[in-house]
């Protein structure tokens, strides 16, 4: 479950990246520059997960 978890974090703020991109790009007037700390929180809250479960793993053997 941490696994999916993590993968589902990751891809996630991935796309978040893109669409802030986007808006970036477009000079939309909804950009707003902290949104890109939530999408990093996320990346980094997916790599913890992916790690927590590859440990777990590791233990269980």
């Amino acid at each position: 479950m941490k696994f999916l978890s993590g993968v589902i974090a990751i891809c996630s703020s991935l796309w978040l990246h893109v669409y802030l991109f986007g808006l970036q790009e477009t000079s939309s007037a909804k950009f707003n520059g902290s949104f890109y700390v939530y999408a990093i929180m996320m990346f980094g809250l997916g790599v913890f997960a992916l790690y927590l479960s590859f440990t777990e793993k590791k233990q269980n053997k």
